[in-house]
């Protein structure tokens, strides 16, 4: 089992790991020639501003009263430069946004693999090519420009972490930090010979990163007067900044000024996904080589809303910036940029801007043919397939008929055809960087399907009576199978040494052929299975195939459409009448159905984190505490003897932290509603209890019921610190219905004559008997199996996506902590999602105690269920698109692996401590089991031990 054990963990690692290998390799390549164009350029510096977290609607359009929120910039749009809309590309974070604006580029997926590191790739940005950066603004986005720069030549400026507080009482002053801190620099500048020479010379660039809209937007939402007044803050500070810089440089009409934003934001104060209130950001340009304003002849609905029909608008894509930016102060366009040069906001000569597109055009091609470089150094000659669209001959063709037309004085058409080679250019890029996709996706999948194929033979091999002892000697695996798949094996490494192929094609390659071996060595076992379904009928068979397949199916579908979650339910509602047994359990079965629609009603309700009601978290709280009153009632009502008085103060104690847990989460937003900040005795409070929820449970008894009404009371007070709203009844409904479940599996055994009816609340997980001899398995096991999954499944997104950032609600932290900290409040949201899950696991292993079977069979059919529905996903994985859309196709699989290794990584099942020598093929057995037991525990002799041992077997399940 150990071996089983450790090749199930790392052939579910190197499926998850290939994933990322796959389809989120960077896209960046290097050694590029810099291009830049050799006019001189309109402007020597530029200043930019960037409102973090600014919408466009917000910006644009007037108030209440009739007046713009922005008057300066407003008045700039009408007067002197050109306006449009930046379409920012999804995810819409503050980082993948900020690259695209100063690096010309859509950050990959990969940089999510690696955290918040400021470069998990190198880069080239304006900044890097520009002569002197100076920057000011937050410490979470200036540093990775700098390090990322080559030299010292890219200076920043920031304010503390700590500032960054959700639970500031202005966070206008983050704006204001930024501003004073300009006025000290060019202050300081006239004092500062040194200083004021490099100021004076070309290419400089100055960054103004605003986050207070963004801080304000998280805290307040967007619609509140605080970000609102936010935005006239800002209008005010930039036309200070203006001002102030044009004073200083003596109005030489050298200097360039664009303000926009990274992202927008949702009206319940998050992003991350594709809104329109997300990716549609406000673009000002103003001042050297910027157009005045045009007058608009096709008004449309967007303008006439923001009454600005009378000027024409230009939209852009964010990447479209980095060029923009390049081609006003003319330095080299940065060497990864894919944006594309918007020439209406140039006010220049047409000789300019076609040159200018043509420098843009080369650049891009410059990474392609990088890019086609690489893959044909890797790629045996005869296999190489180029990309056809691009050649080489239709390069040379399309650059020379660009020059001829600039020299020939066509503009227009030199910059159509840059068009055309850009376009061209990008679609090679992408053609490229997935060049190897399906060839590794294909190893993978082989690989995979191999090792479903091997555990599906195990399970039949260990749990069916139909497997032949002898017919495994007298099959066995031939010499020449061996030989065959040893060259194949040799054949394969010469083949990616040829190639020169990174280690991790080794592994993707060569682990099929290994697991394939291992599977036809168990080949004989299929030969069995074939002679006992001759005598089965087909229409059996293929009734059970279809519900296999509509299982995975609803399985797959409930990742993507959470009212397939609902429909689930609302069928597991009616299966104990299916299976009839209320008339033998009518208590339980009303309770079952009850309960199941009421589950199933939570993936109807709108995604947590949009509309915070403290109210509700107070209502689910008190539920919970009377739940767990009435329970603890129930018990020292019928003085059940499994219960002293040590365990009686254990849930007592945290009955009151229950209610602390309540009261904290009620002052704390109180507090920070009237906003006096987090109280520091609040959130003390929170991490205790967090802390202790961990270890307490373990103080309790290991009798079921009263152990599993521990860890409950635990886990829900930790959850309550973690609410803003509906989902905290989410785990007292899903825990009512797991122990409901306990019940009607019971019932379910005692109709099928498999078990008899035992008192449950007797069972001690320290001296549970060997079940793993009491019987083999049946298609029942398997519906239980499924039921494990697809509540797993509901527990994690019974209450949202938990993949998309877009759901993260800040305020679901406040307890804890408010100032931001990715690290801390990613583990805190980490936890609030686990919760539900070992509510799940733990009842399910009250289940398969009960239910008298070897969890290391469950498990296995778990495993099955689980790696079919991960090459399901594996064809679904997207590299593109919101940190909704790629996080659902990862976590998917990281679930799907998650519970995998889950699988593999089952309870040992040894031999019963108080079996004293007895075979349990008898039902005396548990009795007398359970009898030592009670005397051992009336004796007081060996507690410690027995509770050290049951937690052995509830908390490898807690801390999956």
């Amino acid at each position: 089992m150990l071996l089983f054990f450790i090749v199930g963990l790392i052939v579910h690692f190197i499926f998850f790991a290939s994933i990322f290998d796959i389809y989120f390799t960077s896209p960046l390549v290097h050694g590029m020639t810099p291009q830049h164009t050799l006019l001189p350029p309109p402007a020597k510096r530029l200043v930019l501003f960037v409102a973090d977290g600014l919408r466009a609607d917000t910006f644009f359009e007037l108030d209440e009263h009739g007046h713009p929120r922005a008057s300066y910039l407003r008045n700039i749009i009408q007067s002197k430069g050109s306006w449009g809309v930046s379409h920012t590309r999804v995810p819409t974070e503050s980082r993948p946004g900020h690259v695209a604006l100063i690096a010309g580029f859509y950050e990959d997926v990969s940089a999510v693999a690696k955290g918040w590191k400021e470069n998990p790739v190198e880069f080239d940005s304006v900044f890097n090519e520009s002569t002197h950066t100076w920057s000011w603004g937050s410490p979470d986005i200036l540093p990775m420009f700098a390090k990322g720069a080559s030299g010292d030549h890219v200076f920043t400026h920031c304010y503390s972490a700590e500032s960054e507080d959700f639970a500031s009482e202005d966070a206008t002053k983050l704006d204001a930090w930024v501003f004073d801190q300009v006025k000290s620099f060019f202050r300081s500048a006239e004092r500062n010979q040194t200083l004021l020479h490099k100021l004076n010379g070309d290419k400089v660039v100055f960054f103004l990163h605003l986050l207070g809209l963004d801080t304000n937007g998280h805290a307040h939402r967007p619609s509140s007067r605080e970000y609102k007044d936010n935005v006239k803050k800002v209008d005010e500070g930039v036309k200070e900044m203006v001002t102030l810089i044009e004073d200083f440089y003596g109005n030489d009409d050298k200097t360039a000024f664009i303000f926009t934003s990274d992202h927008g934001m949702t009206d319940w104060g998050s992003h991350g996904a594709g809104h329109p209130s997300e990716t549609l950001t406000p673009l000002v340009a103003w001042g050297a080589g910027i157009h005045h304003p045009r007058a608009n002849l096709l008004s449309d609905t967007v303008s006439t809303e923001w009454h600005l029909e009378n000027l024409k608008r230009h939209d852009v894509n964010q990447a479209d910036v980095a060029p923009l930016m390049s081609a006003l102060i003319g330095i080299s366009y940065p060497l990864n940029s894919v944006g594309i040069l918007p020439v209406e906001y140039i006010n220049s000569s047409n000789l300019f801007k076609a040159e200018s597109m043509l420098t843009n055009a080369l650049q891009i091609l410059e990474q392609f043919k990088v890019k086609m470089s690489q893959k044909k150094e890797t790629t045996l000659s005869f296999l190489f397939s180029p990309f056809d669209s691009l050649s080489e001959s239709k390069q040379l063709d399309i650059v020379r008929r660009t020059r001829s037309y600039i020299h020939g004085g066509n503009y227009k058409e030199a910059m159509d055809l840059c068009r055309t080679l850009i376009d061209l250019a990008l679609e090679g890029l992408a053609y490229y960087h997935t060049y190897n996709r399906f060839f590794l996706g294909t190893s993978v999948v082989v690989g995979f399907t191999g090792w479903i194929l091997y555990v599906i033979l195990i399970i039949v091999q260990s749990n069916m009576s139909i497997i032949q002892a002898s017919s495994h000697c007298s099959v066995g695996s031939s010499q020449l199978v061996s030989v065959g798949f040893g060259a194949l094996g040799l054949c394969t490494i010469f083949f990616l040494m040829v190639q020169s192929s990174p280690w991790t094609y080794y592994v993707y390659c060569l682990l099929p052929v290994h697991i394939w071996y291992a599977a036809t060595k168990k080949f004989w076992i299929l030969h069995q299975v074939k002679i006992y379904l001759m005598n089965v009928s087909p229409l059996a068979i293929l009734g059970f195939l279809i519900m296999v397949f509509m299982g995975v199916e609803i399985l797959v579908l409930s990742f993507f459409y959470r009212w397939v979650l609902t429909v689930g339910l609302v069928f597991f509602a009616f299966w104990p009448v299916l299976m009839k047994l209320q008339d033998e359990a009518k208590i339980t079965t009303l309770s079952w159905v009850l309960l199941c629609l009421l589950l199933a009603v939570f993936p109807l309700m709108p995604v947590v984190g949009r509309e915070p009601n403290i109210t509700l978290v107070t209502c689910a709280g008190l539920l919970a505490l009377l739940i767990s009153l009435a329970s603890l009632l129930w018990f020292w009502k019928t003085r059940d003897r499994t219960l002293d008085r040590r365990d009686f103060k254990v849930h007592i104690c945290q009955m009151i932290s229950h209610a602390i847990s309540i009261w904290v989460v009620c002052t704390t937003h109180s507090s920070l509603a009237a906003k006096q900040g987090l109280p520091l005795l609040n959130q003390i409070i929170s991490w205790v209890i967090l802390a202790s929820s961990l270890v307490v449970p373990l103080l309790s008894t290991t009798f079921l019921f009263q152990r599993l009404l521990s860890i409950y009371l635990s886990l829900m007070s930790s959850y309550l610190l973690l609410s803003t709203g509906y989902e905290a009844f989410f785990p007292v409904a899903l825990s009512c219905l797991m122990f409901v479940w306990i019940f009607i599996e019971q019932e379910t055994l005692v109709k099928k004559g498999l078990s008899f009816k035992q008192k449950l609340n007797c069972i001690d997980f320290s001296c549970t008997a060997d079940i793993t001899q009491f019987r083999q398995m049946n298609l029942d096991d398997t519906r239980r199996a499924f039921f494990l999954v697809f509540f797993i499944v509901t527990a994690f997104f019974g209450t949202g996506n938990i993949a998309s950032i877009n759901s993260f609600d800040p305020a679901s932290v406040y307890c804890f902590l408010t100032v931001f900290n990715p690290f801390v409040m990613g583990s805190l949201m980490m936890w609030k999602i686990l919760i539900p899950f070992i509510l799940v696991m733990c009842s399910f292993e009250t289940v398969q105690i009960s239910a008298q079977i070897s969890s290391k069979s469950l498990f296995l059919i778990v495993l099955v269920i689980s790696d079919i529905m991960s090459l399901h996903f594996f064809f679904l994985v997207k590299d593109y698109g919101s940190w909704l859309d790629i996080g659902t196709s990862v976590a998917d699989n990281l679930l799907r692996t998650d519970i995998s290794l889950l699988s593999v990584s089952v309870r040992r099942d040894s031999a019963p401590v108080c079996s004293r020598g007895l075979q349990p093929h008898d039902d005396d057995v548990i009795a007398f089991c359970r009898l030592q037991c009670y005397k051992q525990r009336e004796r007081g002799m060996k507690r410690a031990a027995a509770r050290e041992q049951g937690e052995v077997s509830i908390w490898c399940l807690f801390f999956y």
